[in-house]
């Protein structure tokens, strides 16, 4: 699938979870909604990467040395930051709507 139908595809998923934000917190909401799908499209695609071509390289230099891959540290960066940016949204819920969004997200997640 190409990178803006998965683009469009999560975005508008996100957007009907999320549609109980109140009005104040929806720009903000909007923001963050953005910034998942950036990173869950990149996740995605170094999750792929890594599956492909493992998670650490063998150094061309001598010694030769086995090194973690740059793209795992990048990685494990962003899935800290995924989590971070999921619980500033989950945040913007009423409390009410946070316990059903948070299962339907949950749901969502593990697609």
């Amino acid at each position: 699938m190409d990178s803006e139908l998965r683009y469009k595809q999560i975005q508008d998923e996100l957007e009907e979870l999320f549609k109980a934000v109140p009005h104040e917190h929806m720009h903000i909401a909007n923001k963050l909604i953005q910034r998942i799908v950036f990173m869950q499209v990149t996740i995605e695609d170094l999750e792929e990467d890594i599956k492909v071509n493992g998670t650490s390289e063998l150094l061309k230099t001598r010694p030769r040395k086995l090194r973690e891959r740059p793209v795992v540290k990048t990685y494990n960066a962003l899935i800290k930051n995924y989590t971070s940016t999921i619980k500033q949204l989950m945040d913007c819920l009423p409390t009410q709507n946070a316990d059903e969004a948070e299962d339907e997200l949950l749901a969502f997640l593990k697609k």
